[in-house]
């Protein structure tokens, strides 16, 4: 039994020596040569060809790991303001964690949009793709330009997240992910006008999201604002240009007097705060991401017709 349990835990050793010992003598052997930052560039502009990479700084210490600061991604016609800015990237093995588990483990740091983003990885397998978790606080959305271009849309708040998944790490295999977002003191722009909205504040939302393969699913949704309070579900078909995506998600409202700011208190009016009472007011958000259509299911007769007393 002692010769068994030796024989693996030299077995374990072996392993994590070897693993360790791998990626340090690649680092170690590329690091000199300033290779790394070019690699890793040529990685990410081959991930994200939207964008154009730079790395402004980069150390490698043992055993702190790897620190990266000044990742930028630039839009490609671009150059004076990054459209995507990590000001600071730390990966550190987790010497404690593999030895226990017998996988590579590391912990990661983000620092970007004026919040962090913290978490593990954990390799269990090259083929199964790389395990993650961790949490989002306090990223500003404004200091990330790239998701509001995208949309092409002014998009303000606060992000906090949980979340889990899976990274891809060959070309046949999709990602995953289960998160539960919030965003506080937020702000949308929307594309075409709700009655006399162009824009949608809002305290806070909430959603839980799970994504499996292309299609993003949204459950729990929840929407506090001025306008009206709101709870929604539904998908969203993803592409690998954001705003190429579709959406199809269906919900209820539940109008705030501000809501009909704006509108006289006609005939069509009065019908619809009749027909609701103390209903909710149902809707179905649908067709392109960037620009989605939205209708209130059978009372959208009664908005058109609103809609057109106010051109």
């Amino acid at each position: 039994m002692l010769k068994k349990f030796c024989g693996r835990l030299g077995g374990w050793f072996g392993y994590l020596v070897f693993a360790l010992g791998l990626l340090l003598l690649f680092l170690w052997l590329l690091f000199p040569q300033e290779a790394l930052p070019r690699l890793l560039v040529q990685y990410l502009n081959a991930a994200y060809p939207q964008l154009r990479w730079q790395i402004r700084s980069i150390s490698l210490q043992f055993p702190e790991g790897l620190r990266l600061g000044g990742l930028e991604g630039y839009g490609v016609r671009e150059t004076n303001k990054p459209w995507l800015r990590v000001d600071l990237l730390e990966l550190r093995p987790d010497i404690s964690g593999m030895w226990k588990i017998k996988r590579p483990r590391a912990g990661y740091r983000l620092l970007l949009a004026k919040g962090v983003v913290a978490g593990t990885l954990q390799l269990d397998d090259w083929h199964a793709g790389l395990q993650m978790d961790g949490t989002v606080a306090g990223v500003q959305l404004t200091e990330c330009p790239l998701l509001a271009r995208a949309l092409d849309r002014e998009l303000q708040g606060t992000l906090s997240a949980t979340f889990k998944g899976l990274l891809p790490l060959t070309a046949d295999q999709h990602g995953e992910i289960e998160a539960s977002l919030t965003i506080d003191n937020g702000r949308l722009a929307l594309r075409r006008p709700i009655l006399t909205h162009r824009v949608l504040p809002f305290s806070q939302a909430t959603v839980w999201l799970q994504r499996r393969g292309d299609v993003l699913r949204l459950e729990q949704g929840l929407v506090a604002s001025e306008l009206f309070n709101g709870q929604f579900s539904g998908d969203v078909g993803l592409l690998r240009e954001p705003a190429a995506g579709r959406i199809d998600v269906t919900g209820t409202l539940q109008p705030r007097p501000e809501f009909f700011k704006g509108v006289s208190s006609g005939a069509v009016l009065r019908l619809i705060r009749t027909q609701l009472k103390d209903n909710l007011l149902p809707f179905r958000l649908s067709g392109d991401l960037q620009d989605p259509g939205i209708g209130f299911e059978e009372y959208s007769m009664l908005f058109q017709t609103l809609e057109k007393e106010l051109r």
